[in-house]
């Protein structure tokens, strides 16, 4: 019996000794892995929302610089145009008003037109005294003859006499002097022409008269809306009842101003003064007409 329980208290030993062996073994590995989970690195991965946010900023920085892009281009663009240099020199000033004054013959454009003088002076011979209203209606001087007409945009007649307007073919030969000045989006553009004569006989005739090739009402032959009567044009009035006539015809002191606007290039106003001054020698006596011609045109619509 004692046998017995020696070997049941020894086999006790032997499982109780097993056990622990085992439960150490068990807290070994435990704590092995326990210590592989606190030496695995960290990651860096944001979370979803911070990775939004990140980008959201970026596209919102893009789209900043994009629109600082396009501010600066149009700023560039402004900037650009503000500082457009007006005509300075006389051959920029002339090529703008021709421009200009061709601009609205080309487009017919519609306006108001006057002309009228002053300052009228007639010194006749005895004989040609009785005819001095006539010999002014030859002219184009005195407020019998004065002229108003309002063309429609558009409605020019073919006929080239009807056009009330020429194009400008001026050049700097034919000034001595241009200016422009600046007055809000337009420009006010002042030419002094050069003066002129001209000659109307049976056998010899000649015109000299750069005032002409400003867009004025000029042409051959008489005609009563004629701006600026060259000796030719008095003597093919006269020359049906005194055909020996002369006429002399000069005319000084001419200035064209223009108001036409920057960006368009559509003339605003136009006025044209100058002296003129016409001698006739006919066969019964001879005299002389002296004036100051106005020209207006105003109200232009295109």
């Amino acid at each position: 019996m004692k046998k017995i329980i020696s070997i049941l208290l020894a086999l006790t030993l032997i499982l109780a000794f097993a056990a622990c062996g085992k439960e150490n073994n068990e807290t070994a590995t435990s704590a092995s892995e326990e210590t592989q989970l606190d030496t695995e690195p960290e990651t860096t991965e944001a979370p979803a929302s911070e990775t939004t946010e990140i980008e959201s900023t970026q596209a919102e920085i893009k789209e900043e610089e994009s629109t600082t892009e396009e501010a600066t281009e149009e700023t560039t663009e402004e900037s650009t145009t503000e500082t457009a240099k007006a005509p300075s020199s006389n051959e920029e000033i002339i090529a703008f008003y021709n421009e200009a004054v061709n601009n609205a013959f080309d487009k017919k454009a519609g306006f108001s037109k006057e002309r009228y003088t002053d300052n009228e002076n007639m010194d006749m011979s005895m004989a040609l005294r009785p005819f001095s209203g006539l010999v002014k209606q030859f002219v184009g001087i005195g407020s019998d003859n004065k002229y108003t007409e309002t063309v429609t945009k558009g409605k020019w007649d073919d006929d080239a006499k009807h056009h009330y307007l020429r194009k400008s073919t001026l050049s700097t030969s034919d000034i001595t002097a241009a200016k422009c000045e600046e007055k809000g989006d337009n420009y006010i553009i002042t030419l002094n022409v050069k003066g002129g004569n001209s000659h109307g006989g049976k056998s010899n005739k000649f015109t000299n008269a750069p005032i002409d090739k400003c867009g004025i009402c000029v042409g051959n032959e008489d005609k009563g809306y004629y701006d600026h009567k060259t000796g030719e044009v008095i003597y093919d009035a006269i020359a049906g009842t005194y055909e020996g006539a002369e006429v002399d015809e000069s005319y000084k002191n001419a200035v064209v101003k223009a108001e036409i606007n920057s960006k368009t290039n559509e003339i605003v106003s136009l006025t044209v003064e100058f002296n003129i001054s016409v001698g006739i020698d006919i066969s019964i006596g001879s005299g002389t007409a002296t004036g100051i011609t106005h020209i207006k045109y105003t109200n232009f619509k295109y």
